[in-house]
C-alpha cells in the first residue's frame, strides 16, 4: 500500500479555529448539551436553595432625628461666644451629634435599657451578655447619615429579628435624647440651685430682721405687741393683695401687647382673656359647626351652588359677628388694665401709709426705722427671688431641648435587600449562568468532531460522502436525503469500478470495499448495508461480509438468526460449502449477506480473519461486482486492520458529535504504520441538506398526462 498523496504529517498540526459562536450556533450548542445543561441546572440550584434556606435575613428599622437652632440653649450653653440672635446649625455640630449617637455613653445607657427591657442582640441570655460585646455590637448594627444638607440623621439599626431591630433602635435614640436633654438642662438646674440658695438666705434674713423689729418695739414699751402684730398682719395683707395685683397688671399689660400686635381674628382667639370670655365661646362653637356643615355641603353641591352661597354668607355673618365681639371684648382690656392700675395703685398708698403710721409710732426707738427699711429691702429680695425661683422651675418643667423625633422607630415587615425570594431568583439566574456556561466548555473542551469538520484539511483524506441520520420529527425529508447521500457514494463506488484501476485486474474480479472506523457507534454497519443496498439498485450483484466476528450486526436479525441463513465461520471453517452458504444469504434487500450468528472468542476471530478471510475475498470477487467488508473498529482489536488491508478501497466512516479527535489520530495512525491510507472518509449524522428536485406534492401539473 503506497501512502495517499494528501496524507498530513499529523491531525494535530493544523490550526484551529478561534471558538466565537453566534446566538444561532450557541442555541444549537445548547441543545447538543441538554443533558449537561438539566444537570448543572439541577445541581447547582439545588446547591445554592440548600444554602438560601439557612440564611437568616436581617431586618432594618429606620428613624430620623431632627435638631433645631435653638437660640436660648445655645446662648445659654455658650454665653461668650453667642454673638447674634439667630443662627442655624452647623454641619460640624450633626457631625458631633452622629458620633454622641455612636458613643461609648449612649451606648452603654441603651444597653442598660434594653437589659431591663429584656432584649438581647444575640441567642444568649441577656445576662449573658458582656459590656463590652454588646456595645461592640450595638455599634455595628448602628448606621448614622445626615439626609442630604437637612438638619436631619437618619438613624438604622440592623437585626436578625424585628422586634429586636425596633426596641434597640428606641433605647438608642431615648438614650441618646435624654443624655443631650440632660446636658442642656445643666445650666437651667444650676441656675435654679443658686436662685433657691438665694431665696432661703435672703428668707433667713428677712425672719432676723423681722424678729429684731418685733423684740425692739416690745423692748420700747411704746407699741402693744398685739397692736404691732395687727399693723404688721395688715402690712403682710396689703403687700399679698399688692402682688396678686401687680401679677393681674403684667398680665393685663402682655394680653394688650398680645392685642395691639394681633393682626387677624386668629391672633385675638389666641388671647386666654378674649377666648374664654363666655359670648366668644358661644359664638366660637355656632362658627365652627357652620363651618364644618359648610364644608360637607361643598363637598356633595359644589361651590356655585345656591345653598352653597347662603351658606357662605351666614358663615360670613359669624365670621364677622365674632370679629367683631373678639375686638369688643379686646378694646374693654384698657378699661380692665386701668382699673387694676388703680386698684394697685390705691394699695400700696395704703400700705405705704401703714408703713409709715408704723415708722412714726416707733420713732422713738432707736433704729426701729432702720430695721422697717432693713425689713422692707428684705422683703423686697425674698420676693423677688421667689419669683425668680418660679420662674426657673416653669422653664425647667417646660423645657424642650433642640433635637427630637421625626418620626418613631419602623418596625420592619420585611429583610433587608436580599430576601429570600431576591436570593431565590438570583440561584436561579445563576444556575442558567452555570449551566450555559458549562455546556460551552463541555463543548469547547470536547474532541468530538461536528458537522463543519473538513476531512481534507484536517486529515488529508477526501470526504466522500455525507450520510445524515434519519429524523423521526420529519421521516419524508430526512429519508430523501439520507438515500441521496447514500446514492451518492454508490454512483463513486461504481465509477471507481470503471476508472484506471479496474484496468490492472482481470474483468472477472470484483471490487473489494472495506468500511472501518476507530470506535463502535460511528455507524459503519448502516453505512456499509445503506451502500449495498443502492449499488444493488444500481444492478450489480453485491455480497456483504460482517468481518466483526466479535460483535457481528445483521441487517435483520429474526432472517439471520433462522436456519435458512448460513454462517460466516462455517464457511471459513470448511463446514458449509461456500455455494450452499451463498444460496441462503440473500436477504430480501437486493443484496447477499454473509455473518457470524455468535460472537467469536478474541483469538479464535483473529486467526480465522487473518487465515481464512483473504482466499474467502478472493473468491467471492470472482462471483460479485462489490464484495463489502464491514470490519470490526481498529483501536478495539487488530482484525479491522487485516480486513482493511484486503480491500480495493478503503472507507473511514466518522460520525458527527460521537467520534473524537484523539481516537481519530490514533486509529490512522495504526493503518499508517501497516501502510494503509483510506481513499475516503464517510461522516455519518451530518446535517441533513435540501435533496435536489420537488417532492411530489410541489410537482407544476396533477393527474394523467396525454
Amino acid at each position: 500500500m503506497t501512502e495517499h498523496p494528501n496524507h498530513p504529517v499529523a491531525i494535530t498540526g493544523v490550526t484551529q479555529e478561534r471558538f466565537d459562536p453566534s446566538l444561532r450556533d450557541l442555541l444549537s450548542i445548547l441543545w447538543q448539551r441538554r443533558g449537561v445543561v438539566a444537570l448543572t441546572f439541577v445541581v447547582v440550584l439545588i446547591a445554592l436553595l440548600s444554602g438560601i434556606a439557612n440564611w437568616q435575613g436581617d431586618y432594618r428599622s429606620v428613624t430620623e432625628i431632627g435638631l433645631s437652632a435653638n437660640v436660648e440653649i445655645a446662648e445659654r450653653q455658650m454665653p461668650a461666644a453667642f454673638n447674634t440672635d439667630r443662627r442655624i446649625v452647623t454641619a460640624q455640630e450633626i457631625e458631633t451629634a452622629i458620633a454622641e449617637i455612636k458613643g461609648q455613653k449612649t451606648l452603654s445607657t441603651a444597653l442598660s435599657v434594653m437589659r431591663g427591657e429584656g432584649v438581647s442582640l444575640t441567642d444568649m441570655p441577656v445576662s449573658s451578655d458582656l459590656e463590652t460585646d454588646g456595645i461592640s455590637h450595638l455599634r455595628n448594627a448602628l448606621e448614622t447619615t445626615r439626609v442630604g444638607n437637612a438638619a436631619v440623621i437618619e438613624v438604622a439599626f440592623v437585626a436578625s429579628q424585628p422586634e429586636t431591630a425596633q426596641k434597640a433602635l428606641m433605647a438608642v435614640i431615648e438614650s441618646y435624647l435624654w443624655q443631650r436633654e440632660d446636658r442642656q438642662k445643666a445650666a437651667i438646674r444650676r441656675q435654679l440651685a443658686e436662685a433657691e440658695a438665694q431665696f432661703q438666705s435672703a428668707q433667713t434674713e428677712l425672719d432676723g430682721l423681722e424678729g429684731d423689729l418685733a423684740s425692739l418695739q416690745n423692748s420700747a414699751g411704746i407699741l402693744d405687741p398685739d397692736e404691732n402684730a395687727r399693723m404688721l398682719d395688715r402690712i403682710y395683707a396689703l403687700d399679698e393683695q399688692a402682688e396678686k395685683l401687680g401679677q393681674e397688671v403684667v398680665s393685663l399689660r402682655l394680653a394688650r401687647q398680645s392685642r395691639n400686635e394681633a393682626a387677624n381674628l386668629d391672633d385675638l382667639l389666641a388671647i386666654d382673656d378674649v377666648a374664654s370670655h363666655p359670648m366668644v365661646r358661644q359664638i366660637s362653637a355656632q362658627f365652627e359647626t357652620t363651618k364644618q356643615e359648610f364644608v360637607r355641603l361643598d363637598q356633595r353641591y359644589g361651590p356655585k351652588h345656591p345653598t352653597m352661597q347662603g351658606k357662605q354668607q351666614e358663615l360670613d355673618d359669624l365670621h364677622n359677628q365674632l370679629a367683631a365681639v373678639a375686638s369688643n371684648i379686646a378694646g374693654q382690656m384698657d378699661i380692665t388694665l386701668a382699673g387694676a392700675e388703680e386698684k394697685l395703685r390705691l394699695i400700696t398708698a395704703q400700705r405705704d401709709r401703714w408703713q409709715d403710721r408704723m415708722a412714726l409710732r416707733n420713732t422713738s426707738v432707736q433704729g426701729q426705722a432702720a430695721l422697717v427699711r432693713s425689713v422692707a429691702m428684705a422683703r423686697a429680695n425674698v420676693q423677688e427671688l421667689g419669683q425668680q425661683v418660679q420662674a426657673l422651675r416653669r422653664e425647667m418643667a417646660a423645657f424642650q431641648g433642640d433635637a427630637a423625633i421625626l418620626h418613631a422607630p419602623t418596625l420592619p415587615a420585611a429583610t433587608e435587600f436580599p430576601a429570600k425570594r431576591d436570593l431565590a431568583m438570583l440561584a436561579i439566574m445563576m444556575a442558567l449562568f452555570a449551566a450555559v456556561v458549562a455546556a460551552l466548555l463541555r463543548h469547547y473542551f470536547d474532541q468530538s468532531i461536528d458537522d463543519d469538520f473538513d476531512p481534507q484539511a484536517a486529515l488529508g483524506i477526501p470526504l466522500f460522502a455525507r450520510i445524515p441520520e434519519r429524523s423521526w420529527a420529519n421521516k419524508v425529508a430526512s429519508a430523501a436525503a439520507h438515500d441521496e447521500a447514500a446514492g451518492h457514494l454508490a454512483v463513486l463506488m461504481r465509477i471507481m469500478v470503471q476508472g484506471g484501476d479496474a484496468e490492472s485486474k482481470s474483468d472477472k474480479d470484483g471490487q473489494v470495499i472495506a468500511l472501518g472506523s476507530a470506535l463502535s457507534g460511528d455507524g459503519k454497519s448502516h453505512v456499509v448495508h445503506a451502500l449495498a443496498q443502492k449499488l444493488a439498485g444500481l444492478g450489480a450483484s453485491v455480497m456483504v461480509i460482517d468481518a466483526d466476528l466479535h460483535d457481528p450486526a445483521p441487517p435483520n436479525r429474526a432472517r439471520h438468526d433462522g436456519e435458512m441463513t448460513a454462517d460466516l465461520t462455517d464457511v471459513m471453517s470448511g463446514i458449509v460449502d461456500l455455494d450452499a452458504a451463498l444460496a441462503g444469504a440473500e436477504n430480501g434487500e437486493g443484496y447477499r449477506y454473509l455473518g457470524a450468528r455468535m460472537p467469536v472468542p478474541g483469538n479464535i476471530a483473529t486467526g480465522m480473519i487473518d487465515g481464512q478471510l483473504p482466499d474467502l475475498i478472493k473468491r467471492l470477487r470472482t462471483r460479485f461486482d462489490h464484495v463489502i467488508v464491514d470490519t470490526p473498529p481498529i483501536l478495539s482489536v487488530a482484525d479491522g486492520v487485516i480486513a482493511l488491508g484486503l480491500a480495493d478501497v478503503r472507507l473511514f466512516v466518522l460520525r458527527c458529535g460521537h467520534s473524537k479527535r484523539r481516537d481519530i489520530t490514533q486509529a490512522l495512525s495504526q493503518l499508517r504504520a501497516a501502510n494503509i491510507v483510506p481513499e475516503g472518509i464517510v461522516l455519518n449524522g451530518a446535517k441533513p441538506r435540501a435533496a435536489y428536485g420537488k417532492p411530489q406534492a410541489a410537482m407544476a401539473t396533477e393527474g394523467p398526462t396525454s
